[in-house]
């Protein structure tokens, strides 16, 4: 196993060569899984692993939770995890117009392995009837975090890039060094900071602006209820403290004018959006590995490449490689017991397992 530094990404980016999973051991998964929240971005290259293995391997590291509050969603309105697939139980659960349509245009982004297990796919693939079978079809990405409006999110992200992959690219913007960058009074700022987060159609992607269904959907998995607030900074899972400013949902900062919260939010932008913490990286073979923070790390997607491009996506929580469970908010008390009650009624709610309660 072979580790060197990314480019663009400070001291919080690895790329991993030379891993061989067919004779991984559980002891050598975990280490990656240490390597990985030491930093930020960890790219594994060139990996000879199946669905199925991927699917084994990161629930080795801790709950796979899809879009975890969108499922918490249809859990608390109907009492029902709804497989998408299963279009005889949206009647039987007086399923609602706009849920109904949420679940049929999801249903085609997953697919079933040979193992049994589903996958989320991220592709540019359509159907005869021209129904998108992956999430994220078309076009450019813009800068995001994954269910960025809630407490409760997802903070690691497994990409595994399967089918036409090379000529695409996947972007990263790390906050960590920035926010250290900044004086202490600036910092001290920032930790009282709360972003609020509204629904900001063609945030994403431009295609949500004209696809009403698509725009549903990410409204129901970004920011369900516009108002919702989330702080500022936080801490990840490895322990860095950087910015929770998911640009694609964040509007205002409590307590601010929309003046005064456009200044800060322009002032971020100018100091984030440089080579200096930016690494989009393009595909070199299809089968690359991408894990990736989603606290304190954005996302994009520049060059979508190949029309037929196929990845497979897990959010996950890596709760078995952390040796205590993962306090985000510690620094603002109201925020901090808000995200354990939340986290207590969500896991509960989707029973996951192996889930280290704060």
């Amino acid at each position: 196993m072979k580790i060197s530094e990314i480019p663009g990404l400070g001291s919080f980016g690895h790329y991993i060569d030379d891993v061989n999973f067919s004779h991984l051991s559980k002891e050598e998964w975990f280490e990656i899984g240490r390597i990985h929240l030491s930093g930020l971005v960890t790219i594994l290259r060139n990996v000879n692993i199946t669905r199925d293995q991927y699917v084994a391997r990161i629930r080795e590291w801790g709950p796979n939770k899809g879009t975890r509050n969108s499922r918490a969603h249809f859990k608390i309105k109907y009492g029902e995890d709804f497989d998408p697939k299963n279009e005889g139980a949206f009647d039987q659960f007086n399923v609602s117009e706009e849920d109904r349509n949420y679940l049929k245009f999801k249903r085609h982004f997953v697919e079933q392995t040979e193992g049994g297990n589903y996958l989320t796919r991220i592709s540019g693939e359509k159907d005869a009837e021209g129904n998108s079978l992956g999430a994220f079809s078309d076009g450019e990405l813009y800068w995001h975090s994954n269910e960025s409006s809630e407490l409760t999110f997802a903070p690691e992200v497994a990409l595994l890039g399967y089918q036409h992959m090379t000529g695409s690219s996947t972007g990263f913007v790390q906050t960590a060094d920035l926010y250290q960058s900044f004086s202490d009074s600036f910092r001290s700022e920032l930790d009282e900071m709360v972003v609020i987060h509204e629904y900001i159609p063609g945030g994403i992607n431009d295609r949500e602006i004209t696809d009403p269904n698509l725009g549903n959907v990410l409204r129901m998995e970004f920011c369900q209820f516009d108002g919702s607030e989330v702080p500022m900074v936080l801490t990840s899972p490895g322990g860095h403290k950087g910015l929770h400013y998911t640009t694609n949902t964040a509007t205002g900062i409590k307590g601010m004018t929309k003046e005064e919260s456009s200044k800060i939010f322009k002032m971020i932008d100018k100091k984030l959006f440089t080579d200096k913490y930016v690494y989009d990286h393009k595909y070199v073979t299809d089968n690359e590995l991408l894990l990736f923070d989603n606290s304190i790390t954005m996302h994009r997607r520049k060059d979508p490449g190949h029309p037929n491009r196929l990845a497979y996506r897990i959010q996950y929580d890596p709760s078995n490689v952390l040796d205590s469970p993962w306090y985000p908010y510690n620094h603002l008390p109201e925020y901090a017991e808000k995200y354990k009650k939340q986290t207590h009624e969500l896991i509960n709610l989707l029973q996951l397992k192996d889930f280290k309660l704060p």
